[in-house]
């Protein structure tokens, strides 16, 4: 089905009728199968079109000219010129999809040169018996510019081409909506909507996705807290982007990428000579991110005066750049994020605390990876597409066992460590279609089973214990998150409790003898 929306709000489409009413006077509008107007909120840029089509009786004259040529692309699809019920000329032009016709684009209001003055005279007869004023009819007449036979040709084959390019833009579009349907997969349609690049349907996700809902509406600063590699940009962003900021500027500053001196500068800018190599003032991210968002990322490693600084500018708006005496004001939303725990680090006497509790006004926490385990194959399988549409090839696949392996694998460096991994693993596996447990690499296999390398790196290591190691990891870390109760413990496992039973038999799983089986 085709989204006209699209299409006729495109910016070709209008520079195209823009083009077409300076050039020819004409009007454009697009048409679906059903003869129907898709456009027909949008004004006639044609003054007499406008005349005719500001009363009941001319709407429906028009549009029965309409409906009545626009049936023969159901017989011919092929372009024509037609005449209207008023006597002037128009240009109709069928849009096919895969040869199938959807639709038309109908260019109106077109003023034969041959029969200029007969013609104008005409209209003028037919409109005034209609109950047009006679005056206003000549006024409007009189802006019409007349087209010879050959420049109608000209026009409908413009048209044509222009149909052709529309429908060839509209189908990459498609495709490209397709392929962001595809990394999209699996999440909730709550949650897909809103946030689309945030991928997961874990409960810990969840709980963020719930919180962000929350505060849509909100302008306070917000801080984020969560392990490195978490993505603790993705989500600011996300704040910023559906917030009433959303249409202004988003700008990412992080504060352990500076010296204090330089950061300083960074956030307030600078008066030239201010300090060593301030050749030049400079605005600082203040000023630039004014009425905008401010991202602060590891805002944890900010020195005590800055933080005195932005303390400032968040009661009032206010500051002074490094070395200057005049006083700026900005509008700005904070939003910080860290991997330090703040709440110990103003126990030490490293973080303000009446900072702390400004920009904690909002507080998200986000969750490592290891307590999202449910989410693990979603973004592995999101990398897998990202990497083969950025590198130009193929999706690979992941063995199962491999699957298995990654997804009980603890993440101590979280979504950005298996982005890593992905992208070398696709690189690795080289023109293998698969990839398979061999590929993994080494120190990833050496932390989750030592016992396999401990003493010989260069021994080989046999797939049925690797995978038996694998398996009793599994069964023993559900039973121990479950507390020992089989039937949650097998329900996350994806088995029987029947199951599970032989499991711990097979494996010889004593039970922790503070907790009762159940």
């Amino acid at each position: 089905m085709i989204d006209w929306t699209k299409i006729v709000g495109s910016h070709v489409i209008k520079t195209f009728r823009k083009i077409c009413y300076k050039w020819w006077g004409i009007d454009i509008q697009f048409y679906d199968e059903y003869s129907v107007c898709k456009n027909s909120g949008i004004s006639f840029q044609n003054p007499l079109c406008n005349v005719i089509r500001s009363i009941p009786e001319g709407v429906k004259l028009c549009s029965q000219t309409y409906r009545k040529r626009l049936k023969e692309f159901s017989k011919n699809q092929k372009p024509f010129i037609y005449e209207c019920f008023a006597g002037m000329h128009g240009c109709a032009v069928p849009i096919l999809v895969k040869q199938k016709y959807v639709g038309a684009m109908v260019g109106s209001g077109i003023l034969s040169f041959e029969n200029n003055g007969s013609m104008k005279k005409m209209y003028k007869e037919k409109l005034t018996r209609l109950g047009f004023d006679s005056m206003e009819l000549d006024r409007c007449c009189d802006t019409l510019k007349p087209i010879d036979h050959h420049t109608e040709e000209y026009i409908s084959d413009f048209m044509e081409l222009v149909a052709e390019d529309v429908i060839a833009f509209y189908e990459l579009l498609q495709e490209k909506e397709e392929i962001i349907k595809k990394r999209s997969f699996l999440l909730e349609d709550v949650y897909k909507e809103k946030y689309k690049v945030i991928i997961g349907i874990s409960p810990a996700i969840k709980r963020v996705f719930d919180d962000l809902e929350l505060i849509e509406r909100s302008e306070s600063p917000v801080l984020i807290e969560g392990e490195s590699g978490t993505g603790k940009e993705l989500i600011a962003a996300a704040v910023h982007y559906n917030s009433p900021r959303k249409d202004k500027i988003f700008v990412i500053q992080n504060c352990s990428a500076f010296s204090d001196t330089l950061l300083n500068s960074e956030l307030f800018g600078h008066e030239k000579g201010s300090f060593t190599g301030a050749v030049s003032e400079k605005k600082g991210l203040f000023e630039i991110a004014d009425k905008g968002t401010l991202f602060l990322d590891e805002i944890g490693d900010m020195n005590i005066e800055i933080q005195a600084r932005l303390l400032r500018v968040l009661e009032d708006g206010s500051f002074y750049r490094v070395g200057g005496t005049e006083q700026k004001k900005a509008n700005v939303r904070i939003i910080a994020a860290t991997n330090k725990g703040l709440k110990e680090l103003v126990k030490r006497g490293l973080f303000r605390k009446d900072l702390f509790y400004r920009i904690n006004t909002i507080h998200l926490t986000l969750p490592p990876l290891r307590e999202r385990k449910e989410d693990i194959l979603l973004l592995i399988d999101y990398f897998l597409d990202y990497y083969a549409i950025s590198c130009n090839g193929s999706k690979k696949e992941i063995h199962q066992d491999a699957r298995e392996l990654l997804q009980a694998y603890s993440w101590p460096g979280n979504v950005r460590e298996l982005k890593n991994l992905i992208e070398r693993l696709v690189l690795l596996s080289g023109t293998s279609k698969t990839i398979e447990i061999k590929h993994i690499p080494r120190e990833i296999l050496a932390d989750m089973y030592p016992g396999l390398h401990a003493h010989n790196h260069t021994k080989p290591v046999k797939l049925a214990d690797a995978l038996g190691a694998l398996e009793k990891n599994m069964v023993c870390e559900a039973l121990k998150r479950a507390q020992w109760n089989k039937t949650l413990a097998s329900r996350e496992l994806g088995i029987s409790r029947a199951s599970l039973n032989n499991k711990i038999a097979e494996f010889d799983i004593q039970p922790n003898p503070n907790l009762r089986e159940t």
